[in-house]
């Protein structure tokens, strides 16, 4: 064995104590293990704080902007079919309160995600792109509706709008086109679409994809959590070894049992625990991460079909969103993110109590071993 090899040996631990080396024995155990607890409890610090942080962003940022996004667009939507539903029908009346209504909506669910801290500066940028297209295509609905009695200004004003909220396609199924005569143009199908973010739809898709990508790195464990974790735990592992035979040594050789260093062993205890709560957590997060992929996703691209009606319809879709809404809070409750995430601070500080402990006990054992005499100083 090198020398080299059998110097880290000693000092992790994992050697044994030969005759007369007892004072070497507790000066290296008062480095080592010190250090080991420090090493410990901060890589858990860091990683737990890492892992719960993002808990905290999905549930109070990214998750409530996304759903504010897709009740957004469902808004939108529904009083594009309103708009539709009343200027080009066979009745020459208003738009009424219903519109107005949708529109105010989306506005207010659009500056709610605005607000949110989970958009970066490019994205609330472009938000603040799609609230001004808002404005201008509900300028162009009211212009349809004040040139209700003039079919052809009405036509166009209402094909203007339709334009700035989505692709459109006629009855043929060609996209771009405004519709011909007697064919009603509507939203393209967002399967046939491409990704470029021109209409008020497609920014406001693409602000949801991105901050899914978002949601998707937040609710993934992450390189450095790992890293961490990966730390962590063979300074755990290591320093379980060196108290356990530091304890024996003191036991064997000066026939103590050290409280404090016992005690500095119940913090240990809790780390399974701590594991434990982190997992729990984990799991509501990837929970969130398969609502925003999966069924919000689908709330979001299936806006454009969604049927209206004055009595049912109008709720029916908000309803969805807000029992979704419902369901990703449920998850992170049930996971107890709070909980978990108000432990954080702690550990860092019991880590360097109990390094502070370890250091001092063993200072004092150092101190008393060297003051006692040898046997043969009494001959």
């Amino acid at each position: 064995m090198t020398p080299a090899l059998g110097a880290l040996r000693r000092l992790l631990c994992l050697a044994p104590v030969p005759a007369g080396q007892s004072p070497a024995f507790l000066r290296d155990r008062l480095i080592v293990l010190p250090l080991l607890t420090v090493i410990a409890f901060g890589s858990l610090s860091l990683a737990y704080g890492d892992v719960h942080g993002d808990s905290s962003r999905i549930a109070d940022r990214t998750g409530p902007a996304l759903v504010e996004l897709t009740r957004a667009e469902v808004a939108l939507d529904q009083a594009q079919k309103e708009a539709d539903s009343v200027l080009q029908g066979p009745e020459l009346i208003g738009l009424g309160q219903t519109y107005p209504t949708l529109i105010t909506r989306a506005t207010q669910n659009l500056n709610e995600a605005a607000q949110s801290p989970a958009l970066s500066a490019a994205q609330r940028q472009g938000l603040q792109v799609v609230s001004g297209l808002v404005v201008d295509y509900n300028g162009y609905i009211g212009t349809a509706d004040r040139n209700r009695d003039d079919p052809t200004l009405k036509k166009a004003y209402l094909s203007y709008a339709l334009s700035m909220l989505c692709e459109t396609t006629d009855g043929t199924g060609s996209t771009g086109s405004t519709g011909g005569a007697g064919t009603p143009a509507g939203c393209a199908d967002r399967t046939v679409r491409g990704y470029e973010a021109t209409t008020i739809q497609d920014r406001i898709g693409s602000l949801e994809r991105s901050l899914r990508a978002d949601l998707d790195h937040e609710a993934g464990w992450g390189t450095g959590p790992v890293i961490l974790a990966a730390v962590a735990c063979a300074a755990y592992a290591l320093l379980a070894v060196g108290l356990f035979r530091t304890l024996t040594f003191l036991k064997a050789r000066f026939r103590l049992l050290s409280l404090p260093l016992a005690a500095t062993v119940l913090p240990l205890l809790a780390v399974p625990v701590l594991v434990l709560g982190t997992v729990q957590v984990q799991h509501g997060q990837a929970a969130v991460r398969r609502i925003a992929d999966g069924e919000l996703a689908r709330v979001s691209s299936a806006a454009p079909a969604v049927q209206l009606s004055r009595t049912a319809g109008t709720a029916a879709a908000p309803g969805s969103i807000d029992e979704l809404q419902q369901r990703i809070a449920g998850a992170m409750r049930r996971a107890h993110c709070a909980g978990w995430a108000a432990v954080t601070g702690f550990i860092l500080p019991a880590g360097l109590f109990g390094a502070a402990v370890t250091g001092w006990a063993l200072l004092a054992y150092r101190r008393d071993y060297v003051r006692v005499p040898r046997r043969e100083d009494f001959q």
